[in-house]
């Protein structure tokens, strides 16, 4: 006897399908409007810094909103596989949800550098050479943040779309590409760490996760999940 399928719509699939397009959305922001990075190798560093403070900081904001959506993602995605398996959807939460802490990690390397140029009295016994590198210390700082949490969101990212796989839920292509791109992001989080000044281009391997986080995110907002209609465990 076959088991016919039918597609599923939740307040869940909803929720996880809408917040993987804006966190896609979210991310791309900040690097539109500045280049922190620039701006810190600058001489001028300080000066920059305060004359786009404005815009700097509503960057920063909006990034830290992508990673406390990243933790409604992680939440959601564990509810809709926790039927396929508990104890593996968990692991995907843990390593999803740490993604988006050392993402607010950042945040505050971020804001710190802020506070370093921000010409306060209190920071007056500094040099403002000496500030200037401080700022560049913990720009640094935050880019490998960045690589760790590459890491941790790849772990989790092929722990859900393994079961996304297994379950049928979506089809087993873009399950199997989601796999492919997270494995690349752990592959690529390691080779930022493990070499001193990897090639600029390896940046262009993110690209196909991006898209693939757009897809599922449309079509899990809009066509649910598949599920066998004999199936006893169900999202409520």
């Amino acid at each position: 006897m076959t088991n016919t399928l039918s597609n599923v719509k939740t307040n869940y699939t909803y929720v996880a399908g809408i917040t993987y397009v804006l966190i896609i959305v979210l991310a791309l922001i900040p690097s539109a409007i500045f280049d922190l990075g620039s701006i810190l190798k600058a001489k001028n560093a300080a000066d920059n810094i305060i004359g786009h403070e404005g815009i700097i900081r509503i960057g920063i904001a909006i990034e830290l909103l992508m990673f406390i959506l990243v933790m409604v993602l992680s939440w959601a995605l564990y509810i809709i596989l926790k039927p396929v398996n508990k104890n593996l959807a968990l692991f995907g939460l843990i390593f999803r949800f740490s993604e988006a802490v050392l993402g607010c990690v950042v945040i505050m390397f971020y804001l710190t550098i802020l506070m370093l140029l921000s010409g306060a009295e209190y920071l007056q016994v500094f040099q403002p050479e000496q500030l200037q590198a401080l700022a560049r210390f913990f720009g640094k700082l935050g880019g490998v943040g960045y690589y760790i949490l590459l890491i941790t969101m790849g772990i989790g990212g092929v722990a859900y779309c393994y079961l996304f796989y297994i379950s049928s839920y979506i089809p087993r292509v873009l399950s199997a590409w989601g796999v492919i791109t997270y494995s690349t992001m752990v592959v690529y989080g390691f080779v930022n760490i493990i070499l001193h000044n990897p090639p600029a281009e390896l940046a262009y391997a993110m690209a196909p996760g991006a898209l693939f986080e757009v897809t599922i995110g449309l079509w899990l907002a809009f066509k649910g999940i598949s599920e066998n209609q004999n199936q006893t465990a169900s999202i409520e």
